[in-house]
């Protein structure tokens, strides 16, 4: 079913099942995943509050990850979410690994590419990038989520393969550009 979903040959019928099995949520854990990222990919934002649902999931982490990426990035819903997007970037508790922040700090680089806005997104990702107390990578990437909202495209900006090292001058380059463009102090 994710495959024909991923090459967009989901039948209606399979798309229903999968959107049951979402609401419901009475399948294992591996299947409900699976069906929520078949109504992520084949889905529209009428589904959207099946989906949402899914945002708090201290018992799964992940299914949380993949709502948040079905609604801002899949969906485009990110001004939707943005109370929860400020949550999952300051961090709660039961994302042990970090795997919704990851998410939530990229897409806060996206909405405010898109949307030059809301301002607290950009201190959000500045005082994560700027917080000598985070994890290196997680700094990384909140740089790179700046580069990518003040419009930055270099691969080695945007790619977390290619680390973008904190203090370097790229790095003081782009918090002070960003810092300047959402007036953060």
């Amino acid at each position: 079913m994710l495959d024909k979903a991923k090459c967009g040959r989901l039948g209606a019928e399979d798309f229903h099942i999968a959107v049951k099995a979402v609401s419901e949520g009475r399948v294992s854990p591996r299947d409900l995943y699976t069906a929520l990222h078949v109504v992520g990919l084949a889905g529209s934002p009428t589904q959207a509050e099946v989906v949402r649902k899914y945002l708090d999931m201290p018992s799964d982490p992940m299914l949380s990850r993949l709502a948040l990426q079905i609604l801002c990035d899949y969906w485009g819903m990110s001004s939707d979410v943005l109370p929860e997007i400020h949550r999952f970037l300051t961090g709660v508790g039961w994302d042990i690994d970090g795997d919704v922040r990851e998410v939530a700090i990229s897409v806060a680089g996206r909405h405010l590419r898109e949307e030059r806005g809301p301002r607290s997104l950009a201190q959000a990702l500045v005082r994560i990038a700027e917080d000598e107390g985070e994890l290196d990578f997680v700094r990384e990437s909140a740089v790179r989520a700046l580069a990518g909202a003040l419009g930055e495209s270099l691969l080695d900006v945007s790619s977390p393969a290619v680390r973008v090292r904190i203090p370097s001058a790229q790095a003081v380059d782009v918090l002070t550009r960003a810092r300047k463009r959402y007036a953060v102090r």
